[in-house]
């Protein structure tokens, strides 16, 4: 059985799901009661991950702002955090309604701004990501040497040139996305994109122009990157083994490994969780004999989710793999996070106990202090 699908798709989003919704009759009842299963399921889910990404990023957000060290970390931890935020609370709300409601009933304005903020914020997340893994390599590769750029004033810079190359990148989703009328058979209002002729190249271009800036080339320079990362820690490891280096300069390498490891584990989810809609849009916009069967509007469906999923885990990675993240927190909610067991231990502590703590502070002595503000 054959299931109407969408010709038109974004990184993150089904925009003809408006066109499946209006298609469904009761004379092809399986068809119909599957349609108002996804126009139920998916709102009710998008929903869910709008309220925990919505609400673990504000988290991050204010916790980091006000008790967090001022660091080049710490900077670009907020960075992607807000960008996040803005992904879950602009773009999923607005795109799940497709599926509840056969036509866009929020106007030509919100139609360009919800599909320009799509690209916005993906622009963003990359490109932050990015940036740290490149902060993470100048900090572990040239670590007396990068001590010279990497302050928080290049890292608020830097942050500022991201959102501005993404919004300048996306400006031709906001041009050329816009409401449409269509006859099928009834008159429906979709927020679609108008490509200029020709039509088919602009089409095919944008989209693998898109996998390959926020995708393709990001996912390279990473690679690169923790290629060279992981040599200079070994090296290092072996060097401070066999020289008998002091503990506490022992803990310093262990805390520039923990954040390295946090900055690998969002990289790697991001990678992971946005690589099926990748090539789901890229199968469905550059093979003709794309099966539009009702499998793979599923599988399409599942995609997205997991691509606005993407917005909502990095908060459980900084509670798990950032001290710098537990340590703001336990300021700002001291008893929710002794509950949670939000423990911290000193510096001096973890060098005496090699680093086998189970959670870390980082915060009394002169050498942690130092520590924590150099970033390493």
């Amino acid at each position: 059985m054959k299931m109407p699908f969408a010709d038109i798709s974004t990184p993150g989003i089904d925009l003809d799901t408006q066109n499946h919704s209006s298609n469904w009759t009761t004379t092809n009842s399986e068809i119909y009661n599957e349609i108002r299963l996804y126009a139920i399921l998916v709102p009710v889910v998008w929903g869910f991950l709008t309220f925990v990404g919505s609400f673990g990023n504000a988290l991050v957000i204010y916790t980091l702002i006000r008790y967090g060290d001022k660091n080049a970390t710490n900077y670009f931890v907020i960075n992607l955090a807000i960008s996040d935020f803005a992904f879950i609370v602009i773009v999923v709300p607005f795109t799940a309604t497709m599926y509840a409601i056969p036509d866009w009933i929020f106007g030509n304005g919100m139609c360009k701004i919800t599909m320009y903020m799509i690209y916005v914020t993906l622009h963003a997340t990359c490109l932050t990501l990015t940036a740290m893994t490149i902060d993470r390599y100048c900090a572990i590769v040239y670590a007396v040497r990068s001590m010279n750029w990497r302050t928080p004033r290049a890292s608020l810079i830097i942050c500022f040139v991201v959102w501005l190359v993404s919004f300048i990148f996306s400006l031709p989703f906001a041009i050329f996305f816009r409401t449409v009328e269509v006859m099928n058979p009834e008159k429906h209002i979709y927020c679609n994109e108008m490509w200029p002729e020709p039509t088919e190249v602009w089409s095919k271009g944008s989209i693998i122009g898109v996998v390959t800036t926020t995708y393709v080339v990001p996912l390279s320079v990473i690679i690169f990157c923790y290629t060279r990362i992981l040599k200079t820690l070994w090296q290092t490891r072996a060097q401070s083994t066999s020289n008998g280096y002091s503990k506490i300069v022992q803990a310093q390498e262990r805390r520039r490994t923990r954040v390295t490891k946090m900055v690998v584990s969002i990289v790697l989810l991001f990678a992971i969780f946005w690589l099926p809609i990748h090539v789901v849009n890229l199968w469905l916009k550059l093979d003709e004999n794309f099966p539009k069967t009702n499998f793979m509007f599923g599988v399409k469906v599942f995609a997205h989710s997991l691509s606005y999923a993407n917005s909502c885990v990095n908060p459980f990675v900084y509670a798990f793999l950032s001290d710098e993240f537990r340590k703001s927190f336990r300021k700002s909610f001291p008893q929710l996070a002794q509950k949670l067991h939000l423990c911290t231990n000193t510096v001096d502590d973890e060098a005496k106990s090699g680093g086998n703590t189970e959670c870390t502070r980082l915060v009394l002595t002169q050498e942690g202090k130092h520590l924590m503000e150099t970033d390493l």
